[in-house]
């Protein structure tokens, strides 16, 4: 079976899954006190496929089909939010990174976590402010444009050079610092 078979199999099966993860994700961290913004996306099908051929596993494996980020106001909430989600859903090991207390070189802050999520879905979850997902969308000159008020014109030509290097990023693996 292709990935875009598989995909459009689990489409049929469960309808819109990501959007259910979405409101059950929003639910869990408002109960837990937490008000945020919760985005879901089904992973593309390259991307899905690249992954399985460089970690040389079965569709089935992978615990990253669907990713969900979660905007906060602030580092504190970070935290709280990953704390209430690992309370209500099993972990996978080996799927937390802390890049908010160690950020990567070129100034990327999130939180990444992997869980058993709503419906026994796996799911990988990125937590991370309004302030560092500028940055990780947008890089640094684009934060430092939105904070001085200078309207970003470079951002929607040069999206595809992001996408690139992201599938670039995605094609050496797994980053260890």
């Amino acid at each position: 079976h292709s990935v875009i078979a598989r995909l459009a199999f689990l489409r049929e099966r469960g309808g819109d899954v990501v959007g259910k993860i979405t409101a059950e994700l929003k639910d869990t961290l408002a109960e837990g006190g937490l008000n945020c913004i919760v985005a879901g996306r089904e992973k593309r099908p390259y991307s899905i496929w690249r992954k399985m051929e460089f970690k040389a596993v079965a569709f089935e494996q992978l615990a990253d089909i669907m990713a969900f980020r979660i905007i906060v106001d602030t580092v504190d909430e970070c935290y709280q939010a990953l704390g209430i989600l690992h309370s209500a859903y099993p972990v996978v090991p080996g799927r937390f990174k802390d890049y908010i207390s160690t950020p990567k070189p070129n100034n990327y802050r999130s939180l990444h976590t992997g869980v058993i999520g709503p419906f026994q879905q796996r799911i990988e979850i990125q937590i991370r402010t309004k302030e560092m997902d500028e940055v990780a969308e947008g890089g640094v000159a684009a934060h430092w444009s939105y904070k001085q008020g200078v309207p970003n014109i470079e951002g929607r030509q040069y999206r595809w050079v992001r996408e690139l290097l992201d599938i670039l990023d995605q094609a050496a693996g797994p980053e260890e610092f």
